[in-house]
């Protein structure tokens, strides 16, 4: 028996306008208010990957090698990146430092509204995961060695 066990602190994230706040023609670069790089976190990461094997000794030269593996043996959701384009140039309600904290909820439950002149509300789909890694995967082998 082995295993691997993973477990990663948040992954920061810049929340980016989505269009040319500044007008200086690089839409890409915009930062929501005066947020600094990295001020957003993702979600912590945690994986526990097992592997159970016993060999059969047949005879002299024959062996046989059963194996079992199972790869985020708990089946948690992990997050491997989220949406963040805010959609507006400044933040709209409370500001967001987190995965799943209360201003990002309020976002996506489209609670909060942005003040006049700009976009009637943040995009609802900020905060939100983007892409997911595997869930739980069991893979099984043989070798038969001679």
């Amino acid at each position: 028996m082995s295993s691997i066990i993973t477990v990663q602190s948040a992954r920061p994230f810049t929340l980016f306008v989505g269009f040319d706040a500044n007008n200086d023609t690089i839409p890409v670069t915009d930062r929501v208010g005066a947020s600094a790089r990295n001020t957003y976190s993702g979600d912590k990461l945690a994986s526990v990957d097992l592997r159970l094997s016993r060999f059969f000794q047949l005879r002299e030269k024959l062996r046989l090698q059963l194996i079992a593996e199972t790869f985020n043996l708990f089946n948690r959701a992990n997050v491997d990146e989220v949406t963040s384009v805010y959609v507006a140039a400044n933040f709209c309600g409370g500001v967001t430092r987190h995965y799943k904290d209360a201003a990002s909820i309020a976002i996506q439950q489209g609670q909060v509204t942005c003040p006049p002149g700009g976009p009637p509300f943040p995009n609802p789909l900020f905060g939100t995961p983007r892409t997911m890694f595997n869930p739980r995967q069991f893979q099984f082998a043989a070798k038969f060695s001679f």
